[in-house]
């Protein structure tokens, strides 16, 4: 059937008319776009996710408490797909329920995820349960100690290998606030108990970190248990070796219970975690 000639006459102004409003709507979306504040983007990029099945989680009032644990971040590589530590999952058999905070490279920047982790704690203290610990390897353990310097929630902190400004090879301009910028975090912690462990062999480490951080907790009078170059535990990795779990996995639990703790702590002055009865 063909058009009537007033229709076809028309035709052209009706498509300059959908045109010029497709124009319009995709500008419109694009300022969205645009205008999208920077931490909601980011945080569309960090997730919360149980480091164990969800079935298995006690709960805030069965459970010892609750870790949260940060994995580091690569240039290359997604971290958020690196595996969950060893020790995490002995705390889990302490009792503890565990979590990990997977973080996207494009959207891990340390004031992101340090808010976003201490949001988290603040979540489940919140929730009823009794201790919040943060723990991380690298770039986690960096914000695992801004989180505990944004929020009063957390309770205690376990960083292994601290890292977020390169290595001594490739960063080599950069690699030594390792140290410094560490120092300054420890400087803020609100109340958290601190254990840090540091590895010979670590290339992301300027060396010296374990003296003055626990320098800077006893200054602080916050309660400290630093692992300095620890014997056969070598790389910037070797707090994910089961040798690790093997030495200090109980000493971990002991601390991050440990509410009543002060002054610098050993693991040969911490005892082993006690066990929930049944559990594996």
């Amino acid at each position: 059937m063909t058009a009537p000639a007033h229709a076809r006459r028309n035709r052209p102004d009706r498509c300059r008319r959908l045109a010029h409003h497709l124009r319009t709507c995709l500008a419109a979306a694009m300022t969205a776009i645009a205008l999208a504040p920077p931490a909601a983007m980011a945080q569309a990029l960090i997730t919360l996710v149980p480091a164990q099945e969800q079935a298995a989680l006690r709960g805030p009032t069965r459970a010892e408490g609750v870790v949260i644990w940060s994995h580091g971040r690569s240039i290359d590589v997604e971290d958020s797909l690196a595996p969950t530590p060893e020790y995490i999952t002995e705390m889990r058999k302490a009792g503890w329920d565990t979590f990990r905070l997977n973080r996207l490279r494009a959207g891990d920047t340390l004031p992101a995820s340090g808010a976003a982790l201490a949001s988290y704690a603040e979540q489940f203290k919140a929730s009823g349960y009794h201790r919040v610990v943060l723990a991380g390897q690298s770039f986690g353990a960096f914000i695992s100690l801004i989180a505990a310097g944004r929020s009063s929630a957390v309770d205690a902190v376990i960083g292994t290998a601290p890292a977020a400004y390169g290595n001594f090879a490739d960063n080599y301009d950069t690699f030594r606030l390792n140290a410094t910028k560490l120092y300054e975090l420890l400087e803020n912690v609100r109340h958290a108990r601190v254990a840090l462990a540091f590895f010979h062999g670590d290339e992301f480490d300027p060396g010296g970190r374990g003296e003055r951080s626990l320098e800077i907790l006893g200054q602080r009078d916050l309660p400290s248990l630093v692992i300095d170059q620890p014997a056969r535990l070598v790389s910037h990795w070797a707090a994910s070796t089961h040798a690790f779990t093997t030495r200090f996995g109980d000493c971990l639990a002991s601390f991050a219970a440990m509410d009543e703790a002060h002054g610098a702590l050993s693991c040969d002055n911490l005892l082993t975690p006690k066990r929930v009865a049944g559990l594996p």
